[in-house]
């Protein structure tokens, strides 16, 4: 037999009598405006580490479990001895609304024979909201229903909380450099060269090229991320012994420089594009992470080698917040080959090759590792590494104009494809307009 309902008010406080908890954010609509997060706090108010703010990207600390973007699991019992508070708060930032287009917001708390319930008021402008706390109080705990709102953001909570937040960078620095349209190349010569270039972060010049021309029709040119996997073991020429664990989801964002429409490719079904139609890209399949066959984690598109625009290839879930950065993943790398097919249809063993390694650990959850270029069938890839806006689940992109734009208001947004199924919103569209 369930427990009966009991409505509380905002600022109340309750004592809690059971061990375990759910916390829900429901609502009425839009569906799923708001996600739900946690913060475990020691007396002093602040975490002890980035690793105790609990949300999709780290979903689990000790006693507390991310079930769903609305659903947080609470284990009283299991948190330890120096937290102690667990504020639940919800956001709409990535879905680019505020609180006050939220209807029907609810908080349920429920114990296996206790359960409380309040509706947050007066909700405007904020994109963050604080809506309960559980505290120890003496040798128990108590609900405190909160209730209060965050215009400041995710960035302005999570800090007033202990949370390492990046400084935000000029936008001029995040500026994508490339030729402009219908610039001629300085070398109309064909160059014949084999390319064997390697990209690292302390590289002075991060661009690197391949010419096309000199390929016939048979070549093959093909795009990818491969990585070995967190714990990855190597021997004492870098070759990769043993691989880890941990699977990163990969996009390409493809820029029509005509018209200025965009596609994102990806291992998603439904989204992996078509060599026979724009962007010419497509996608192998998802990894689902290294080690199958005895092999990194690779997720490659196939690219028909002509001027089909920019593309962007883009990391999501880049930083675990707390549980390690995109370059723990087991030295993750872009691989850019273009050559004669070999036995399995890629490019063989004496393919131009361009290797760009990444070597960052910023707090983001995107992360662009390659930029790629085709004019005048010279293929350019600049391997500067790029971060979006901290805790921004929206994907950079290219504006008309071939800028790279740090957090686009009407671009794909990333979201958990557990809870979701696909891993963004929107999958197509028109690229912004320069700012």
């Amino acid at each position: 037999m369930s427990a009966t309902v009991v409505e509380v008010a905002k600022g109340s406080k309750t004592d809690l009598t059971d061990d375990r908890y759910t916390v829900r954010l429901d609502l009425d609509s839009p569906a799923g405006a708001v996600d739900v997060s946690a913060v475990l706090v020691t007396a002093d108010g602040t975490v002890r580490s980035d690793a105790d703010f609990v949300f999709f990207n780290n979903p689990a600390a000790a006693g507390v479990r991310l079930e769903s973007d609305a659903v947080v699991a609470v284990d009283l019992s299991a948190l330890p001895e120096e937290i102690h508070r667990v504020v639940i708060a919800g956001s709409t930032e990535a879905q680019g609304i505020r609180f006050g287009e939220v209807a029907g917001l609810r908080v349920s708390v429920n114990g296996s024979g206790q359960a409380l319930s309040f509706a947050p008021t007066d909700l405007d402008s904020e994109t963050v909201l604080q809506a309960v706390a559980l505290y120890r109080r003496g040798s128990g705990w108590r609900l405190d229903a909160i209730g209060q709102g965050y215009s400041a953001g995710l960035a302005a909570f999570a800090t007033e909380h202990g949370i390492t937040v990046d400084e935000e960078e000029p936008e001029i620095a995040a500026t994508v450099v490339a030729p402009q349209a219908g610039a001629p190349q300085q070398n109309s010569a064909i160059d014949l060269r084999k390319v064997d270039v390697v990209l690292t972060k302390d590289s002075p010049d991060k661009r690197a090229t391949i010419d096309l021309r000199k390929g016939d029709p048979g070549y093959v040119l093909t795009v990818g991320l491969e990585w070995d996997g967190r714990g990855a073991t190597y021997d004492g020429t870098g070759t990769a012994t043993t691989f880890g664990t941990g699977d990163l989801d990969v996009y390409f964002f493809c820029r029509n420089e005509l018209t200025g429409d965009y596609v994102v490719v990806s291992g998603e079904k439904g989204h992996q594009g078509d060599l026979n139609t724009w962007p010419y890209i497509h996608h192998q399949g998802d990894s689902r992470g290294p080690g199958a066959g005895g092999l990194p984690a690779t997720e490659q598109v196939v690219v028909r080698p002509t001027e089909n625009g920019d593309l962007l290839l883009n990391v999501y879930q880049s930083v675990d917040n707390g549980a390690g950065a995109i370059d723990t993943f087991g030295r993750p790398r872009v691989r850019v080959r273009y050559g004669r097919p070999g036995p399995d249809g890629a490019p063989g063993p004496d393919a131009d090759q361009i290797t760009v390694l990444i070597g960052n650990g910023k707090n983001s959850f995107w992360a662009t590792v390659a930029h790629i270029d085709v004019r005048d069938g010279i293929l350019t890839v600049d391997g500067t590494i790029r971060y979006s806006r901290a805790f921004s689940e929206r994907m950079p992109v290219l504006d008309t104009e071939g800028t790279w734009v740090r957090s686009a208001k009407n671009g794909p947004v990333g979201r958990s494809k557990g809870a979701n199924g696909l891993g963004l919103t929107r999958y197509e569209g028109q690229c912004p307009a320069p700012r």
